[in-house]
């Protein structure tokens, strides 16, 4: 399995609902997560330069297993991010191999501390990012998705991100 980073035109072709070719892979999106490229889309629009950062898929083979990715730039070394895992690589590592791959990816980078919001239900999804160092450290409500928890992790170096925790479900 592979990452690779989606650029902004691959994005914007997307949320078109057009097909796109990443890394010899022709992709298309799957309708029940749409509604990310729509968030992606306007944060290109708000910000060109932070394409990179966005949306980045996990190839398998021809198979796209998951996706990961911020909601903006950074931004003083600060930034948060989303991820999902396809149903069929659930309960497989997969997505610990996809954050701990997209942590050290952002760490190389500059990025220091890294956020996510979870719903207080998705235990599974609290629990890898727990192994990860993630920290509760409020709540919001959300327009769409009700309360979620908001968790904090700070990278300290690549070695750190790289070693964390044994593989679990994603």
């Amino acid at each position: 399995m592979r990452l690779v980073g989606l650029s902004g035109r691959a994005i914007r072709d997307l949320a078109a609902g057009r097909t796109v070719t990443v890394d010899g892979v022709e992709v298309a999106w799957p309708d029940h997560d749409r509604r990310v490229l729509g968030y992606r889309r306007q944060a290109l629009t708000d910000d060109p330069g932070s394409a990179p950062y966005l949306l980045h898929v996990l190839l398998d083979g021809t198979t796209v297993a998951g996706r990961i990715g911020c909601h903006e730039g950074a931004r003083d070394g600060v930034v948060e991010i989303g991820y999902a895992v396809s149903p069929a690589y659930r309960g497989r590592g997969v997505g610990t191999a996809l954050v701990r791959e997209f942590l050290a990816w952002l760490a190389a980078r500059g990025v220091r501390t890294v956020r996510a919001s979870v719903s207080p239900g998705n235990a599974a999804s609290r629990a890898l990012l727990a192994r990860f160092g993630f920290v509760e450290v409020g709540s919001h409500v959300d327009d769409e998705d009700g309360v979620e928890l908001e968790l904090q992790a700070d990278l300290v170096d690549v070695a750190d991100v790289s070693t964390a925790g044994p593989a679990a479900a994603g």
